[in-house]
């Protein structure tokens, strides 16, 4: 062989090692067991510009984030954890609100259900009823003079088309609620 071709054969090497390098599978999170028994996987594939999140759920992995398909959201994960038989995740990705989603098995028909938001803040509180989810949030980006922001999910339904204004915290009949703030 030529030294000229033995060149071309090694930067083929070195680029097809690089490659495998980079193209690792999504690496597992937190698993999360939901109301039918399954579970719920948050994945993260690892690049220098952070994580690109994904989610297992039937043994079927997607993007984590299905509401906005053509972006590409790549960030630091600041929420991760198992609430009532729910996943719930955040990732920070430079903009000024924090992209997350929580997601269940609705425990009577096991159909999946979401509520995917867009904050400035963490939520604070997520309400799991039969036929209803509720995730509460400090109002701290003023979108509204209230002091909480509220996205609801209805089943049978889907999301509201944007989170409502309250002063108060929903009722809590109906629902099991979990406090989401960190413990201090």
């Amino acid at each position: 062989m030529s030294p000229k071709k033995n060149i071309i054969c090694l930067s083929l090497l070195d680029l097809l090692a690089a490659g495998q390098v980079f193209a690792q599978p999504p690496k597992p999170i937190i698993n999360c067991l939901l109301s039918d028994g399954t579970q719920a996987s948050l994945l993260a594939e690892s690049s220098a510009d952070g994580q690109r999140l994904f989610v297992n759920i039937d043994k079927k992995t997607q993007p984590a984030f299905t509401d906005m398909p053509d972006a590409d959201f790549v960030g630091e994960v600041v929420m991760a954890r198992c609430a009532g038989s729910s996943l719930i995740f955040a990732l920070d990705y430079g903009s000024p609100y924090l992209k997350g989603v929580v997601l269940r098995k609705n425990p009577v028909s096991h159909s999946i259900e979401r509520i995917d938001f867009a904050e400035k803040a963490l939520p604070t509180f997520l309400y799991l009823g039969q036929t209803q989810m509720r995730l509460v949030f400090p109002n701290i980006g003023n979108e509204t003079p209230k002091r909480f922001l509220i996205y609801d999910y209805v089943s049978g339904k889907g999301q509201g088309e944007e989170a409502s204004g309250s002063d108060i915290v929903p009722g809590k009949s109906g629902f099991e609620v979990i406090d989401l703030k960190p413990a201090q």
